[in-house]
């Protein structure tokens, strides 16, 4: 068959007529189906930079060349495209150059396709030429077999965050550029480099910036914000995702229009967190950008309702939920405050059905095909619903159908569900972080204000119509000047950072990373035994995980200075009891504040018999303003799931399930 008519067919969308020559120079190689091609799009313009990536990379390129067919100009362009393929062996070794020969100009998202069909590996990086590869992340790749299992689904891309000078001249100097992660943020602090198009935020925010700079080394994490301007630089499988969308041409939407359109096909995209691309500046046709942008506009907003539908599954959406039903003497799972945001959140989108079964056996056997739950694809879940159908184990996970995708949890604490069992079956598991951070920071506020003045010791002495305990004068302290040292600086312990700022109290912390969220006035320790000799409060704000269970335990506690407080509205298992009670005992610990306990709602009658120690009975969000949001994020979870694929509270966990196939960093604590 005539190759001109396959290639008519195969771009039948492009603008033509357009002679295309593939392999117009060929490289020797030879390249494993493994390695990662770069492929590239490349005008006359750009050669210099072009020599340049070949020789940084020197691995395998698939490259379209256009060439304008203006009389007498083919020929001087092919020959200078000829001096420099044949000026060095790297070009010839790893280098596949395809021709575009038309009129023309800036037909990306085609010349994208035809260097993407011609690679010659199993795997693409799709960038633009005038990126400089700071980081080797060839061989990141090829160390990380979990990263390297995702990419050959065929249903996961890679992304490599994307940087630029904020000086336009410091921008053009390439032999500066960081070739470490420690070099790059050393110049994001000091604003000389920012995201790329800092400008534009829409374009590379998904990829979470923040996140990125307190990775922890060799870290993978996954893109939980994703968003239709989003484009990023992949690497994916050259077989299987959608192609790029021809119709676009010249600058705005085409790359985004081609990553939203593989997102939709159920591409999740990671982020390698230690490695980076700049951009070498240069000027762009700023006119032509600004006709062609707004042409691309109008093209994008029909071709994203059109992907849409082309992306939806025949199945229709179910969720259960569990709703306020009396048995006997308790209630099983509720929507208390959100009745009216199930309707508005969901209502529009999937048929609502809630739970009345009466245990986790009835429960199971309506998932069954002709049950009242056949179908379901996300779960809303809180606590509450434990009382009838248990905690959501390995049990109640392996029970639940292959259609199920996503369990909306209603807390920020998520350790009554299995998470490894969900990660098993295929489930995504959400929280709901944000909306619990300022009743639970105010509950730890109350309870170190209680410790540190003894002001439930008084209560309970006045009620007793005792009047003041004697003595009470030589326990009691004031707060302000005090130092708080923060365990775990999440949004929980950054709201109460902020809060003891109205003292003020010196504020220290430790976390698995430096947050980069944290205000000047907390003070970020690596080691922390240092931060606790200095603490003379200790609060706790650490997810209860399987290696976090008695993280606060002997070691640490006695590493406190003698007379300090240690205050709890995490979980009650991450601090060993024991070794707690000990502590109160000998007088180490002058006092604790303590809203959670490890066996709730059973509390160790030793905690009774300290007056010193102020107890909560898990008051952290028992407020109806503070549930009502946690349900309505959890909620947005399962709306927002259904509506883009990805809810924004996806748990930790499914960032870092890769680990266990990759060399741990060095640590100092488990956090």
């Amino acid at each position: 068959m005539d190759e001109d008519l396959v290639f008519s067919k195969a771009f039948a969308v492009s603008m033509r007529p357009s002679k295309i020559i593939p392999y117009y120079f060929k490289a020797s190689g030879p390249f494993g189906q493994n390695e990662v091609t770069v492929t590239s799009i490349i005008t006359s313009d750009r050669l210099d930079v072009f020599t340049r990536l070949v020789e940084k990379y020197k691995g395998p390129m698939s490259v379209t060349f256009h060439v304008k067919n203006i009389t007498g100009d083919v020929p001087r362009t092919l020959e200078r495209l000829r001096t420099i393929y044949t000026s060095t062996e790297l070009m010839s070794r790893f280098v596949d150059v395809h021709l575009v020969i038309d009129s023309f100009d800036r037909q990306f998202n085609t010349w994208r396709n035809i260097a993407r069909l011609f690679a010659r590996t199993d795997y693409i990086l799709m960038l633009d030429v005038d990126f400089y590869l700071c980081t080797d992340f060839r061989t990141a790749l090829q160390k990380n077999p979990w990263i390297m299992r995702q990419l050959a689904t065929g249903q996961a891309a890679v992304v490599i965050p994307a940087f630029e000078y904020t000086n336009f001249e410091e921008g053009k100097d390439y032999s500066k550029f960081p070739t470490t992660k420690a070099e790059l943020l050393k110049l994001v602090r000091r604003g000389k480099v920012n995201v790329f198009h800092w400008g534009w935020k829409p374009g590379h925010n998904s990829t979470d910036y923040p996140r990125f700079y307190s990775a922890s080394p060799d870290e993978v994490y996954l893109v939980t914000g994703y968003q239709s301007a989003y484009e990023p630089y992949v690497i994916f499988k050259k077989n299987g995702p959608p192609w790029c969308e021809e119709r676009f041409v010249g600058y705005g939407g085409n790359k985004a229009a081609c990553l939203f359109e593989m997102y939709l096909s159920g591409v999740e995209y990671y982020v390698l967190a230690d490695h980076f691309l700049i951009h070498q500046n240069h000027l762009y046709e700023e006119t032509a950008r600004r006709s062609e942008r707004k042409y691309n506009r109008k093209i994008y907003s029909g071709f994203k309702e059109e992907v849409c539908f082309r992306s939806v599954r025949p199945e229709s959406p179910f969720l259960v939920v569990f709703d306020t039903v009396r048995d006997t003497s308790f209630l099983a799972g509720t929507i208390v405050w959100a009745h009216d945001d199930v309707k508005a959140l969901l209502g529009s989108i999937a048929d609502v059905v809630y739970d009345d079964a009466p245990n986790r056996k009835a429960f199971l056997a309506e998932f069954k095909s002709g049950g009242k739950y056949d179908g379901t694809i996300g779960i809303y879940r809180e606590n509450e619903s434990a009382k009838k159908l248990g905690v959501f184990d390995k049990e109640l996970i392996d029970g639940l159908p292959s259609s199920v995708k996503w369990i909306a949890h209603n807390g920020a604490g998520y350790d009554p569900v299995d998470v490894r069992a969900c990660i098993a079956k295929g489930i995504y598991l959400s929280n709901t972080p944000g909306a619990v951070d300022d009743a639970t920071a105010t509950t730890a506020l109350y309870l170190l204000v209680s410790t540190l003045r003894q002001y439930s010791l008084a209560e309970r002495s006045l009620r007793s119509l005792k009047w003041k305990p004697a003595g009470i004068n030589t326990h009691a302290h004031d707060v302000t000047g005090r130092t708080l040292g923060i365990l775990g600086l999440g949004g929980i312990g950054l709201r109460l950072a902020e809060l003891v700022q109205s003292f003020p109290m010196r504020v220290i912390y430790h976390s698995r990373n430096r947050n980069p969220k944290a205000p000047s006035y907390c003070e970020y320790f690596e080691d922390v035994e240092e931060m606790l000799a200095q603490t003379d409060v200790l609060s706790v704000h650490v997810p209860l995980r399987p290696d976090t269970v008695g993280l606060v335990g002997e070691k640490w506690i006695r590493a406190l200075k003698p007379g300090s407080i240690i205050i709890n509205t995490a979980r009650g298992k991450v601090i060993d009891e024991a070794a707690l009670i000990r502590a109160l005992e000998d007088g180490h610990l002058a006092a604790a504040g303590l809203d959670v306990y490890p066996n709730e709602p059973e509390v160790n009658s030793r905690l009774l018999e300290f007056p010193q120690v102020t107890l909560l009975p898990h008051m952290g969000t028992e407020n109806q303003d503070s549930q009502r949001k946690m349900e309505v994020r959890a909620l947005s979870n399962l709306r927002d799931f259904l509506t883009t694929g990805r809810g924004r509270d996806l748990v930790q966990e499914y960032s870092q399930q890769h680990k266990a196939a990759v060399v741990p960093p060095k640590v100092i604590s488990k956090l």
